[in-house]
């Protein structure tokens, strides 16, 4: 069939592009003949370059390229164009640009698309691989961790355990469990369920299996960091929220502290001074600010101890009246009459005033309203859904028990009041399989309430 004149150009180029394609074969067979040998063997934290490569498609787009650029040659050099009796300039760096730009798997959207899905997807599968494979050390370390709690080598009833505790260690919600057997004599040809295991008989077989098998891909490991990256910077956030809280309680019990040694001194000298007795006693007084300008001058001692005590409360007299009853030893009263003085009580320093300026108790109250503790936010705290798993150590009031987090699949040791202890071990030990669910605090690592099963 001839094609029409202007669509010479884009029908050679379908025609190379389908070529190209069918002479690499993209399939899972071209993915693992470019993929690097040994990269698994590589420290996790450099890059995968040539997954890299094969899941934003530069690899076998490039190769297309070349393979087109190779037939693109052969054909110009038997009978390249020609212009006006002189060849014209060929670039074959320029021409492969050209293609790579034509044919960009995120701009071209034709029969390759979902060859180019495949390969991102045989990406994910490869990253899980390596990914598994280089988590050697912690599963060995895992490995020792449960021969030592058992006092031996891991038997093959014990491998469904070890691989649970992979599983929540990793945060990966279960996934791994449901990718291995539940039961692992079979694959062992283990004569008894007691039989003992060392770690490299069991590292061959997982090895070999995760080789072959699509177990745990790229995204469920990348999206289980991310939890427990979250999950680590709200506990962070929340002990150095804690931190914070304490500080500033520690500063206003210290500030407290101050002020009540200060209140204790000033009161010795005041109840050992004469005028004061008489004050308190109704046979004299101090005049109030309305009066201070007109009533005869007062000085003495026993003004530097009102002033003093007043300063104590945190009225103070500006500038400092000496030991004399001026009006801004008058103005100070005054302000703190009006803030913490007796009800119906006159500007007067009387009996019943004075009384009041020197009590213990109305100056600790006082100290509680102008000085209080800060609050701790409940927000503050932060709460999340856990699975007990079992109580796992016994203190005098609380007991210790292994939860995993909800969210993250992270386990915890969190902190069992003595309340609900009966009810968790019941229904630990209970024949169904009901979890038992509970809401902890992560910040003070505590359970705060353990959520009933018909709720």
């Amino acid at each position: 069939q001839r094609v029409p004149d202007g669509c010479r150009v884009s029908a050679a180029m379908i025609r190379e592009r389908e070529a190209a394609v069918q002479n690499l074969k993209l399939d899972s067979a071209f993915f693992q003949r470019v993929l690097t040998e040994g990269a698994e063997d590589v420290d996790g934290a450099a890059p995968d370059y040539d997954i890299y490569l094969m899941e934003k498609c530069v690899m076998p787009v490039l190769l297309q390229g070349l393979d087109a650029l190779s037939r693109h040659v052969d054909k110009i050099s038997s009978a390249g164009p020609q212009t006006r009796g002189v060849k014209v300039p060929f670039n074959p760096l320029t021409w492969l640009a050209q293609y790579l730009l034509r044919n960009h798997p995120g701009k071209v959207k034709d029969h390759r698309a979902p060859i180019y899905h495949q390969l991102v997807e045989l990406a994910d599968i490869e990253r899980g691989r390596r990914g598994l494979l280089r988590q050697l050390p912690v599963m060995e370390d895992a490995w020792t961790q449960m021969e030592e709690e058992g006092g031996g080598e891991v038997s093959v009833n014990e491998l469904p355990q070890y691989i649970a505790r992979l599983d929540s260690m990793w945060g990966l919600g279960g996934a791994l469990v449901s990718k291995l057997p539940d039961d692992f004599a079979g694959v062992f040809n283990a004569h008894s369920a007691a039989e003992r295991f060392t770690f490299e008989r069991f590292w061959g077989w997982f090895e070999a299996l995760v080789r072959k098998s699509d177990i745990i891909r790229a995204p469920a490991f990348e999206e289980a960091v991310r939890k427990r990256a979250a999950a680590e910077l709200m506990v962070q956030h929340a002990q150095e929220g804690l931190v914070r809280y304490k500080q500033a309680m520690q500063e206003v019990l210290e500030r407290r502290k101050t002020l009540e040694d200060q209140f204790a001194s000033v009161s010795a000298d005041v109840y050992t001074n004469a005028v004061i007795a008489q004050i308190i006693n109704r046979s004299h007084h101090l005049p109030g600010i309305d009066e201070v300008d007109t009533a005869p001058c007062e000085t003495g001692d026993h003004v530097e101890l009102i002033v003093a005590m007043l300063g104590v409360w945190g009225f103070q007299a500006d500038p400092p009246p000496g030991d004399e009853w001026n009006s801004d030893a008058a103005a100070a009263w005054q302000a703190w009459l009006d803030a913490c003085g007796p009800e119906m009580s006159h500007g007067q320093v009387d009996s019943k005033n004075l009384r009041k300026l020197v009590d213990r108790e109305a100056f600790q109250a006082y100290l509680v309203k102008a000085h209080p503790v800060p609050d701790f936010d409940a927000g503050a705290q932060e709460l999340g859904t856990f699975e007990v798993r079992g109580i796992i150590e016994g203190r005098d009031v609380d007991v210790i028990v292994e939860a995993v987090d909800e969210e993250t699949g992270t386990m915890h040791r969190l902190v069992l009041p003595e309340a609900q202890v009966e009810e968790v071990r019941r229904r630990l030990e209970a024949d169904d399989d009901e979890p038992v669910l509970a809401h902890a605090d992560l910040l003070s690592q505590r359970v705060t309430s353990v959520i009933r099963p018909d709720t």
